[in-house]
């Protein structure tokens, strides 16, 4: 039997929830726009979110812009606001870090977020309306690519083609829900930093003649009823006068979000425009959850993201919860091959929703079936806490290394006040019997331990409790790094001159590299091979 559903009209791709229980709930894409490229379709989800307490008193106005915290304004061609919103929070992220600022791709995400061959994953097609929760699962499970690496020119073939070939330079690591409709956490967000993702209703009749301000102050609006556009907000202002706006659509008080747009620099001001605090819709639940990126890792030759979902997180696993109640804790295990040299563990990943519940992260061995041992005396201990917001959270591992062999990595999760005690999973969505997400889980990826006597099977646990051979896989993860040397071109295991020499001859055209040898002579990481990592990698010799 299927144990969720969302119903919606088929008109056009619908917006869906990550991490979050989704109801039965009438979902209307007919509102979805292609004049201003308006692009989040609304739906009936359950309210999510973490406030956050302010570090100090928070200034009466802040600007990420006037700071020099963003990259320029850009023009979507598609439908892809939530790509370029998600984009420009972890530009503005990474130059908040004394980054270069750079663009990162969008349509490498457009594209990523389009059904595969196998006909699994988002079950959208190129260019239309997506859902902020891709851009989450793309950040966190492919990366960021430079936009220059596949810029806006570039097609489906070109994405087929160049599959297993182009490497992250960047992975998100930690993410934030946030509780919008309190606007200290809005506030503290863009403050710590720099920018937030948030969604809101469109219609050009709520804003002013020059499109620099906009208040929707109609109240009522149906789900089926609202034009979802997503933006970066970058900064505040209590004092933004409400004879900015339209007349006909004035808000009592003054306060505005400054907001950073994806309509070109001909929209409002240079692309920038305010909203008032007493907008209807900005930050409303049924756009999904607004965030803020927290942090990232800079991906380098020697770095990879060890996983078994490739989506992120679209449901939240808290059946235990519903099928035992009596239970209080139970291990989350998802079994990784650290067989090809990535085995130092430097960070474990996870998505969960059971803010107060305790957490222990265990690398786990494996028997010779793969099967993660059930034995906790035989588990190392990686790190602990407490789920201290909604989101992707980040867990230090230390760097241990591990077996070059299969082994599995265990988020042991305690209950909450509320009982919860849940993990976010890849799990299918549909609507009308038609999918909307559908996952590539099969059997030994992730299994539950301390359900049964024995570790079981996650595919297991959904044939045996809801009749569903579907499945999911767990959203955990473990950046790893290898023994390798970025620079060493030849692989032999020592970096030297010789490497150096190759990578010059490879400029100058008269050898080529391999996708492999390419990645390990961009000594910089700035995705491009040139003079500059020849002079690097020559400097860095001189000092070893």
């Amino acid at each position: 039997m299927k144990i969720k559903r969302v119903i919606a009209a088929a008109v056009t791709i619908l917006t869906l929830c990550s991490g979050i229980r989704i109801s039965a709930a009438q979902i209307d894409a007919a509102g979805t726009g292609y004049d201003r490229q308006v692009a989040v379709v609304a739906a009936e989800y359950a309210e999510v979110g973490t406030e956050l307490e302010p570090d100090h008193a928070l200034p009466s106005s802040y600007s990420s812009r006037a700071e020099g915290l963003v990259t320029p304004v850009r023009f979507q061609r598609f439908n892809t606001c939530w790509a370029y919103s998600s984009a420009a929070a972890l530009e503005t992220l990474m130059i908040k870090n004394q980054q270069q600022p750079l663009h990162l791709s969008t349509m490498h995400m457009n594209y990523w977020g389009c059904t595969n061959e196998q006909g699994n994953g988002w079950q959208r097609q190129f260019g239309r309306a997506g859902y902020p929760y891709i851009a989450m699962g793309y950040l966190t499970s492919f990366g960021a690519l430079m936009d220059y690496e596949f810029p806006d020119s570039k097609e489906m073939s070109d994405y087929t083609a160049t599959l297993g070939h182009l490497y992250p330079h960047t992975s998100v690591n930690s993410i934030i829900y946030l509780k919008a409709q309190d606007p200290d956490t809005v506030k503290t967000a863009v403050y710590r930093y720099g920018a937030a993702v948030g969604n809101f209703h469109y219609d050009s009749n709520c804003q002013n003649a020059a499109g620099t301000a906009y208040c929707c102050d109609i109240p009522g609006y149906a789900t089926r009823d609202l034009f979802g556009h997503a933006i970066e907000i970058v900064g505040w202002d209590d004092s933004y006068a409400p004879e900015n706006f339209n007349p006909d659509h004035m808000p009592s008080s003054p306060g505005a979000w400054l907001c950073k747009n994806s309509w070109g620099t001909v929209f409002g001001d240079s692309g920038y425009f305010w909203i008032s605090y007493e907008d209807q819709y900005l930050f409303d639940s049924r756009f999904g959850p607004s965030y803020a990126i927290m942090g990232y890792s800079d991906m380098t030759a020697i770095d990879q993201i060890k996983q078994n979902e490739i989506y992120g997180s679209t449901y939240e696993f808290n059946y235990v919860r519903d099928c035992k109640p009596r239970m209080n804790r139970v291990t989350y295990a998802n079994v990784l091959d650290f067989s090809d040299g990535y085995h130092n563990i430097d960070k474990v990943i996870f998505e969960s929703t059971s803010v107060g519940s305790r957490y222990s992260v265990y690398y786990i061995p494996t028997d010779e079936n793969d099967i993660p041992d059930d034995d906790a005396s035989t588990w190392i201990l990686l790190g602990e806490g407490t789920v201290e917001y909604q989101g992707y959270i980040s867990v230090d591992a230390g760097g241990i290394s591990v077996a070059p062999q299969k082994g599995a990595i265990g988020v042991q999760i305690f209950a909450n006040s509320n009982g919860d005690f849940g993990i976010g999973s890849d799990e299918w969505l549909s609507s009308n019997d038609n999918y909307l997400f559908k996952p590539d889980s099969t059997y030994g990826q992730s299994y539950l331990i301390g359900y049964d006597i024995q570790s079981v099977d996650v595919m297991d646990f959904f044939k045996n409790e809801y009749d569903d051979e579907i499945g999911s896989t767990f959203v955990i993860k473990a950046l790893c790094h290898s023994d390798e040397t970025v620079g060493d071109v030849d692989s032999d295991e020592d970096f030297n001159i010789i490497d150096v020499t190759l990578t010059q001859r490879m400029l100058a055209a008269m050898i080529e590299f391999n996708s492999r040898q390419m990645r390990f002579a961009d000594y910089d990481n700035d995705c491009e091979v040139n003079i500059i990592d020849c002079t690097l990698m020559q400097r860095a010799l001189c000092e070893l």
